[in-house]
């Protein structure tokens, strides 16, 4: 027999789908609907799905003794009887979001429309074994602040520094976040908040709080730049984040920094390595990284350097304010080392609108206009619009209700289903 000649494989049984399976995929189709155009009439959502008026009238009225969808009032000046208007029924289920930073950890309690319906703001514990049972006190404070039982909570979300990695169940790539990479983590938390407790990255999540609420709204190209105690990406195409094959797009902070401004030479790079007491070498055990010159502690570093006495990086900020020339050299090499990081990915992403955020994004309207020279000056191609964030530091809390909201969506109709 030939070994390259095999039987055809027997086909297969047709697959059938009973009423109802078909029930639910009508359901689930007029829910949908439904969230974009409510309030809305049966007439309305029969001629957005292409199903019957029967069919839709039928599903509402489920979908209503399931507690998913409400009746609003009645569509006035409609000839003869005045149609019914439906919209989903935001109370059918809650999510908690939060942000676990370095320095903060934000929540908030949020229905299925997306609306916050109570927040919190507490210190991150200067021990890292504190860690989680401060995140899990403010999950059950956020609840409590709504008389929810633990059930009616049906997604929550948090955003942090790091890639969840499915493939190990752990967090990868959080060093400004101390033990947050620990093999236990994730199942720790998930003990505590549900086995379907989301993780994600928190300037992904600042992406899409930044396209739902912000000034990438309607933009169909983009990218968030957080700056604070580390640095990052979120990136924004066709209207979808995107993540890359394994999670880590958008991971800038383990680039290249910029040479020194007078010699962009290797070995002037590496002489720089070595003044601030690292191994900068390409061939050494850690060569130095753009988060290290462009994020919090790299600016106050350098300012230190030039002989400002100063703590953190607002200090920096607020000496350039009052006319120090040395902070606002200081703060002309940050524009220079966001513009370098800026530089190697715009041409690759092509975004319409760079968005500035994180604790130094907020506060870097004035590094705005050297940025876009510095950038314009580096590359041969359009320039992209750049902005600072107008979701403040709400921006990972609101990305991640935003992706809370729409598991929990689903997951609410399934369970009523």
């Amino acid at each position: 027999m030939n070994p390259h000649s095999r039987k055809a494989p027997p086909p297969s049984a047709p697959v059938t789908r009973g009423p109802a399976f078909v029930r639910q995929g009508n359901e689930w189709a007029i829910y949908q609907h439904l969230l974009a155009l409510a309030p809305a009439t049966a007439p309305q959502l029969a001629q957005s799905t292409g199903l019957s008026k029967v069919t839709v009238t039928g599903a509402l009225g489920n979908l209503e003794r399931l507690g998913l969808v409400e009746q609003v009032g009645v569509r006035e000046g409609s000839a003869g009887r005045q149609p019914r208007l439906y919209q989903p029924r935001a109370r059918a289920g809650y999510v908690v979001a939060i942000d676990v930073g370095a320095a903060w950890i934000r929540g908030a309690l949020a229905d299925l429309s997306g609306n916050i319906l109570a927040r919190l703001e507490k210190r991150s514990p200067a021990r890292a074994s504190l860690l989680v049972a401060r995140i899990v006190e403010m999950a059950q404070a956020l609840a409590e602040a709504q008389a929810l039982p633990r059930e009616a909570v049906l997604a929550t979300v948090l955003g942090s520094p790091g890639v969840f990695d499915p493939s190990s169940g752990r967090l990868r790539l959080a060093p400004n976040l101390p033990d947050w990479e620990r093999a236990d983590l994730v199942s720790s938390l998930r003990a505590a908040l549900g086995e379907d407790t989301l993780f994600d990255n928190d300037i992904n999540l600042a992406a899409l709080g930044e396209q739902a609420h912000g000034i990438g709204r309607g933009v169909d190209n983009f990218v968030f730049m957080s700056i604070g105690t580390g640095i990052g990406l979120g990136i924004v195409t066709d209207g979808k984040l995107y993540r890359g094959a394994h999670g880590f797009a958008g991971e800038i902070a383990v680039l290249r920094p910029a040479p020194p401004a007078q010699d962009r030479g290797l070995d002037s790079e590496r002489e720089r390595g070595k003044d601030r007491g690292e191994n900068a070498r390409d061939d050494g055990p850690r060569a130095a990284i753009f988060e290290e010159s462009a994020a919090a502690k790299g600016i106050v570093a350098h300012a230190r350097r030039i002989g400002l006495a100063v703590d953190d990086a607002e200090a920096v900020f607020a000496a350039a304010l009052q006319g120090d020339e040395r902070a606002r050299a200081c703060l002309a090499e940050q524009a220079r080392q966001l513009a370098w990081g800026l530089a190697a990915i715009i041409p690759v992403l092509d975004p319409a609108l760079v968005v500035l955020g994180g604790g130094i994004g907020l506060a870097g309207a004035a590094l705005l206009p050297a940025i876009r020279e510095q950038v314009e000056a580096w590359l041969p191609i359009p320039a992209p619009e750049f902005a600072i964030s107008a979701t403040g530091t709400d921006a990972v809390l609101l990305g991640a209700i935003v992706q809370g909201v729409e598991r929990a969506r689903l997951k609410a109709f399934e369970r009523a289903g």
